[in-house]
């Protein structure tokens, strides 16, 4: 569909295409309600061709519940899901700002650096909403194992207002989903995978930690931690070279923020935080005794 025919899914007015990934096609859309009330939003749909496919409909429906289901001021939130004569959608709120990836490309091209306020509060957020999605739980009060799989600089969201939310579960894994991964496919930016990933080895929540990790340290460095032609060769790379730490590339870095972000990216799970909320508490006193002052919204 061209971004400028005029089309309509459930109660939503199609505005403009927004991107396409594997199983859903990504738009800004409008809903019109009585007495001129219209709001924008940003709506998932599932593509056409993959309408009678049971296995994405199964995905994006998992996706689905699981984005309903997560509340927290650091994560997108879900509003709506619909089945329109068998055509699946998901309508979220509508963030206006830019990727974290897109801010970091803007500033690089004007030859500026994210200052340390505002990485710090970009990285403090962040690890607030991943805590809140690892933490949820079933309503029998059982852990859902919720991983994001895909925590990168792409899928954290930075409002004009200075908000940070992270978006796209889409590949996310949970205890209740019926994802199976075929064999030798893994899921995630080959970039941004914890050593375990890369390998297809079972995940937990610290698999996100080393995420976090990865955008800190480029954050942090002005560069990218692993660079390659291929994925496996980046895969590779993750796997078996050794991290630099955040101090020798970055020597003006706070030494105890640095070694946070080392202490993420350690190879062995074991030797990194174990929640969220801890890699957090650890970064906030860090930039405290460091004197740094996180950017506010404010600012």
């Amino acid at each position: 569909m061209e971004p400028t025919t005029p089309r309509s899914v459930g109660p939503y007015r199609l505005v403009a295409s927004l991107g396409r990934g594997g199983q859903a096609d990504v738009f800004l859309a409008i809903r019109r309600g009585p007495s001129g009330f219209s709001k924008l939003i940003v709506l998932k749909s599932i593509r056409p061709d993959l309408e009678t496919d049971a296995r994405s409909r199964e995905a994006l429906i998992f996706e689905a519940r699981l984005a309903a289901r997560l509340h927290h001021p650091n994560i997108v939130q879900t509003l709506e899901v619909g089945d329109e004569a068998g055509h699946l959608y998901m309508a979220m709120e509508f963030l206006d700002g830019q990727p974290l990836s897109r801010v970091v490309r803007a500033a690089a091209k004007e030859q500026r650096e994210p200052g340390l306020p505002f990485v710090g509060a970009v990285l403090c957020e962040m690890l607030a909403g991943l805590h809140s999605a690892h933490e949820l739980r079933d309503y029998d009060g059982k852990s859902l194992e919720v991983i994001h799989r895909d925590v990168s600089p792409q899928n954290v969201f930075v409002t004009y207002e200075g908000e940070v939310k992270l978006v796209d579960f889409g590949i996310a894994k949970a205890a209740t989903s019926t994802d199976v991964t075929d064999a030798g496919v893994v899921k995630g930016k080959p970039a941004y995978m914890a050593p375990e990933q890369a390998l297809g080895k079972p995940i937990d929540r610290r698999a996100d930690i080393y995420a976090v990790g990865i955008v800190a340290w480029e954050l942090l460095t002005g560069r990218r931690l692993f660079f390659a032609e291929t994925a496996a060769a980046l895969a590779l790379k993750l796997v078996s070279e050794e991290t630099p730490p955040v101090g020798s590339v970055a020597a003006r870095s706070p030494p105890l923020v640095a070694a946070v972000v080392d202490k993420a990216l350690a190879k062995d799970r074991d030797q990194r935080y174990a929640t969220a909320a801890e890699m957090r508490s650890a970064l906030e006193k860090a930039l405290e005794v460091s004197g740094v002052q996180k950017a506010s919204r404010e600012e």
